[in-house]
């Protein structure tokens, strides 16, 4: 029996997390603006793409698909890396526009699957599973620092001065407690071990919200606690979302 090949689509999907997620730095997605940073990010997205190029059968319609992908992921994040304020909704533009381009690109690249729509893509999905559970981690766990820090940025901003200096410190610390928090509990999921996701919320409860409480104020508190349920729940959305595709039902 043959290998089922995986669809052009979700291989796009991966390379375009690896590149904006998995190897963009800090400093990088900051100072986009710039043209050397631009181009270097630009560049991992390139080698993202050649990859998948190599997993594909050759042909001229498939490489102008993936050069579509480049030229236009060039365009949208010269342009949305000026947007302002940077925020969940200028998040949601810049990774729609991708995500358009990434549909056009498999569209003109293998025209076949892209006729058979949602139906195609759900079915590529189970039989694409190692792809499909590697981009929802990516999705809940990197992606997620990014998604879960627009979201409460409202609120950061809202701290007293008092609170922030007692929060100065910590917010390095933290992404990495909600980018293994979100891993967690997204396998927790996959794995169907709930209660391992029980332990998770009582383990943070236990040690950081006091922890603010006794530093400063009851504000400090909420906004750790507004973070902390904002990851649980997109750590759970993407897990149950990525369970429901590979079939194991909700």
């Amino acid at each position: 029996m043959g290998v089922t090949p995986v669809p052009l689509f979700l291989k796009l999907v991966a390379a375009h997390l690896v590149g904006d997620y998995l190897f963009q730095s800090s400093r990088i997605a900051a100072e986009k603006r710039r043209p050397a940073m631009l181009a270097l990010h630009v560049a991992v997205h390139a080698l993202a793409l050649v990859l998948v190029g190599l997993t594909e059968p050759p042909g001229a319609r498939l490489w102008a698909a993936l050069l579509l992908v480049l030229g236009a992921h060039a365009a949208i994040d010269a342009w949305t890396t000026r947007v302002e304020p940077r925020d969940l909704r200028a998040l949601a533009l810049d990774q729609s526009l991708h995500l358009v381009s990434l549909l056009a690109a498999a569209a003109l690249a293998r025209p076949d699957q892209a006729a058979a729509g949602w139906t195609t893509l759900a079915a590529g999905a189970s039989r694409g599973s190692a792809w499909l559970v590697f981009s929802g981690a990516l999705l809940a766990v990197p992606a997620g620092a990014t998604v879960i820090g627009r979201a409460v940025r409202p609120f950061r901003e809202a701290l007293s001065d008092a609170s922030r200096a007692q929060q100065a410190g910590l917010e390095r610390a933290g992404r990495w407690i909600g980018m293994l928090e979100r891993l967690v509990i997204f396998l927790a999921v996959l794995a169907r071990i709930e209660a391992l996701i029980g332990f998770v919320i009582a383990v943070k409860a236990v040690l950081r919200l006091p922890e603010a409480r006794e530093k400063w104020s009851r504000e400090l508190a909420e906004y750790y606690l507004v973070g902390a349920l904002a990851s649980l729940a997109w750590a759970l959305i993407i897990g149950l979302g990525v369970r429901g595709l590979l079939g194991s039902g909700p």
